[in-house]
């Protein structure tokens, strides 16, 4: 039986972030919009960054200290049906954003060059 993404686990320097349901994992690289000059169709080519989107909750003694100031680090984005994305030189892209209630959830939005499949 064919198994599909269910699960994925985040690590960023080795370090496990025990995410909520629903990250997310955008490759990055290279995107192409499309050109159209009188009946001509082309494109023009930019690069843009991978991203990872997750939210973890706030748990006693944890501190975001850490994840506020995250620069240059390797981020993997490890998926339950055996591949893995790797984003190196990875920074937060945003002010963390914290809400109380139901766990207390915490955005992260960690990005970098295209990510990289890891055979």
């Amino acid at each position: 039986m064919t198994q599909f993404l269910g699960r994925a686990t985040i690590r960023v320097n080795g370090q496990v972030i025990e995410t909520n349901k629903g990250a997310s994992l955008d490759l990055g690289g290279t995107k192409r919009n499309p050109i159209v000059t009188g009946l001509k169709v082309g494109y023009a080519e930019e690069t843009v960054p991978a991203m990872i989107e997750c939210e973890t909750s706030l748990a006693a003694g944890m501190s975001l200290e850490d994840w506020r100031n995250l620069v240059d680090a390797t981020a993997i984005f490890e998926c339950d049906t055996g591949q893995s994305y790797v984003i190196r030189d990875a920074f937060v892209t945003e002010a963390i954003t914290l809400k109380d209630g139901d766990g207390g959830n915490v955005a992260l939005k960690i990005a970098g060059p295209g990510a990289e499949e890891v055979a």
